[in-house]
């Protein structure tokens, strides 16, 4: 039989797979149809897509962005750590006067940031700025002893050059501030010229793109084509069959102007206009090589675009083929739900919606900063998409089987906090008289703790002191006296029923509970009594009705075996004879079982406790049966422990419990079936105990047992609802009243068919 457990597992399991696996298509399908889901994008070309464009886009700018750091960090096309910077100008634009007081050596702004000298400045100024008992300025230049580990070139500091001017601290405020975003920027770029640049942010590296760019406001160029000026760049371009214009415009105050004839197609002409690569003026030209004879990424996408039918077209299905096993699983889910309930069930149900709503308004959050995410994957969206989309659905589908887990165990309303609420007025409405009090005690209460202190002052704070203290001993003694209720009825409940609580310390509702739980004891202790002495008369009714019958039965069975000596010739008068003989047998042997069952259950059996091996006495007790088991078809299996188990018994009675059991066995088991007999250690529950020999007899019954396990011990309670076997109703009773004398235990288990009773006995070493 397949366990549910692992079903539902994989159920849950596919179905966050499903969820990852369509929302990974539909990433794959909107990133080559543009997010237009237009089927017009299909018959769209490479060279008119956003993909193109981001990617002309990208190598231009790391080309601009490799030229910018080997300008700045190169000279004569190798790197110079003796190149000089000044930090007032370093971001300026246009001509400059060098200031040697705040011109420093590249290499020593670079070890000041590798030597942690930069993160204590920009901590140092973040602090400062936030400081507002001290002036900004001031509080760096009392630091400037640990901050200050680097000297421009003429070795005077920041600091002291600082009194030269009116404003010192703004001066060294102002100075630090631009010491501290000139070393970031420029360890940026020292780590992009160290580690990132490759040949493809060159402009001497082969590439697909020809390109012309000009800072018409510095006049700086950035180009990879051998000419003199923009004009010419264009010219050599043109002349060259290989390429096509892509896209040629001017930008003036930020309004950009295209070239129509030079413009590829409108999608590069919309790209183009709204992208500013170097400055607010500048002039762009660029070039392509359709044919893609480079292996750059332009070459690279444009072999996957080729495909991108293919794939939206394999998307589409699988994206299908994952909706399906989601509405399945989803489905079986759902079905498959029983009302046990978990740990997470047991929560309130408001404060459950609660939690589920407040992951989902996380889950809202994180898809609104959802560019950011992509950042970190490389611009990659499918794959952190499909799990974060099966990561909600896990949780979405947690609270729909949470949901139905409670409306089929009916505990949507019953573990609510509204329901709570609602019975807890209720209980205190229909307790306002005590409710009321209490209310009204707490409003005076605090009426005189305010009036003590506004009219009194001082001495009203010692009179605030004694009231509170005299509350405090009322309630100390009203915790007391319902301690002293909760100890009597634990007593009760632990069936001391001669306990009563002490009630001279008591008064109030406290007295008035006590002596309820008083009479309550009383009136247990008075019924129990009643109980207990009706059984007693019962079982010495059950005893002198055995007894005055047990002699004229004595005398029924002599004279039937007096009549069986006449030698009756008469066929029907020796049947006759035969009838009475059985029944007259069969009404001395329920005598006989009453007048034990009567004593068992009394308790007035004396025992004969010796040490024995458990395995001799059920081995001897079933060999006794063998015939009879024989007759009825019946087989025994055995599973017997094979070292020896030694168990603290009466052997007579324990003869006589194993004796009723199989007796019962051959009377009520199923033919040409197997009865299994097992001997085996086990672990008792109670651990004082140790381990426990269980002695367990098994057989299929005859006919199907309607009647619970715990009735069958009862008396006069039969297997058969025909009541038309000889037994007597009390072998069961029997056996169990004796097990229990011999500090055993005695389970019966009524189970598919099987009949099954378990003897439990402590074993002794």
């Amino acid at each position: 039989m397949i366990s549910k457990k692992p079903v539902k597992a994989l159920l849950i399991l596919l179905q966050a797979v499903a969820v990852g696996g369509i929302v990974f298509c539909l990433f794959s399908i909107g990133f080559w149809m543009e997010d237009s889901w237009s089927l017009d994008e299909l018959s769209q070309s490479y060279e008119e897509s956003d993909l193109f464009y981001r990617q002309v886009e990208e190598i231009l700018s790391n080309k601009i962005e490799g030229q910018d750091n080997a300008r700045l960090l190169e000279t004569n096309g190798e790197l110079n750590l003796d190149r000089q910077i000044d930090i007032q100008s370093y971001d300026a634009v246009g001509n400059t006067v060098q200031d040697m007081n705040t011109t420093y050596l590249l290499g020593d702004l670079l070890e000041f940031y590798e030597n942690g000298g930069w993160q204590t400045l920009h901590e140092a100024i973040a602090a400062a700025s936030g400081d507002g008992t001290q002036d900004a300025g001031e509080l760096l230049a009392e630091q400037s002893g640990t901050l200050e580990t680097i000297t421009p070139m003429t070795g005077i500091t920041l600091e002291e050059c600082s009194h030269w001017y009116s404003d010192s601290s703004g001066y060294v405020e102002k100075m630090y501030t631009l010491l501290d975003e000139t070393v970031l920027d420029l360890y940026t770029r020292y780590v992009e010229y160290t580690t990132v640049q490759d040949e493809s942010w060159s402009s001497e590296a082969p590439s697909n793109l020809l390109y012309y760019i000009e800072n018409t406001s510095t006049g700086i160029v950035y180009t990879n084509i051998s000419a003199d000026s923009y004009e010419d760049a264009v010219t050599v371009a043109e002349a060259d069959e290989e390429y096509s214009s892509l896209y040629e415009g001017e930008r003036s105050f930020n309004i950009m102007v295209s070239n129509p004839e030079r413009v590829l197609n409108s999608a590069a002409s919309e790209w183009f206009l709204g992208k500013r690569f170097v400055a607010t003026n500048e002039k762009v030209y660029v070039a392509v090589n359709l044919s893609y004879p480079v292996s750059d990424e332009l070459r690279t996408w444009a072999d996957y675009y080729a495909q991108r039918e293919t794939i939206i077209r394999n998307s589409a299905v699988g994206a299908g083929f994952f909706l399906v096993l989601l509405v399945l699983c989803f489905a079986g889910s759902v079905l498959g739900v029983h009302p046990e309930l978990l740990w997470v069930d047991t929560i309130p149900t408001e404060l459950a919606a609660g939690i589920y709503l407040i992951v989902a308004i996380l889950y809202t959050l994180l898809a609104s900063e959802w560019s950011q995410i992509t950042t970190l994957f490389n611009g990659q969206e499918k794959l952190p998409g499909a799990v974060l989309a099966a990561s909600a659905w896990l949780v979405f589908l947690s609270a729909c089987l949470g949901l139905l887990r409670r409306v089929r165990a009916k505990t949507l309303w019953t573990n609510s906090v509204t329901r709570t609420l609602i019975r807890t007025w209720k209980q205190i409405n229909s307790a306002r008289a005590a409710s009321g009090q209490l209310l009204f005690f707490y409003i005076g209460f605090f009426i005189l703790n305010i009036l003590f202190l506004l009219l009194f002052r001082r001495t009203g704070l010692l009179l605030v002191i004694l009231l509170d203290m005299a509350v405090l001993l009322y309630l100390l003694r009203d915790m007391a006296g319902k301690q002293s209720i909760y100890e009597g009825i634990h007593q009760l409940s632990q069936g001391d029923l001669n306990y009563r609580i002490d009630t001279s310390t008591l008064s109030g509702e406290s007295l008035k509970m006590a002596e309820a739980v008083n009479e309550m004891g009383e009136s247990l202790s008075k019924a129990l009594e009643a109980i207990v002495k009706n059984e007693r008369l019962k079982a010495e009714l059950i005893t002198n009705v055995s007894h005055d019958l047990k002699t004229p039965l004595t005398s029924i069975v002599n004279y039937v075996d007096l009549l069986k000596r006449e030698n009756l010739q008469s066929p029907r008068a020796r049947e006759y004879v035969g009838i009475l003989e059985q029944k007259s047998q069969r009404l001395k042997q329920l005598t006989e079982d009453l007048v034990e069952a009567s004593k068992i259950s009394s308790g007035n059996v004396e025992l004969e406790i010796v040490r024995m091996q458990a395995q001799s006495i059920v081995m001897q007790a079933c060999g006794e049966f063998e015939e009879r088991l024989e007759e009825h078809q019946l087989t025994i299996t055995w599973d017997m422990e094979k070292e020896p188990a030694y168990i603290m018994a009466d052997g007579r009675q324990l003869w006589r419990v194993l004796e009723n059991l199989l007796g019962n066995i051959c009377k009520y088991a199923k033919e040409n079936t197997k009865v299994q007999v097992a001997l085996k250690r086990t672990l008792a529950a109670n651990q004082a105990v140790g381990e426990e020999v269980m002695i367990m007899l098994q057989n299929v019954s005859r006919e199907k047992l309607t009647i619970e396990a715990d009735e069958l011990t009862g008396r006069f309670v039969r297997g058969d609802a025909s009541r038309s076997t000889e037994g007597s109703g009390l072998g069961l009773s029997i056996a169990q009243n004796l097990t229990e004398l011999l500090d055993g235990r005695f389970e019966l288990s009524t189970q598919e068919g099987f009949f099954t009773v378990c003897l439990y006995f402590p074993i002794v070493g």
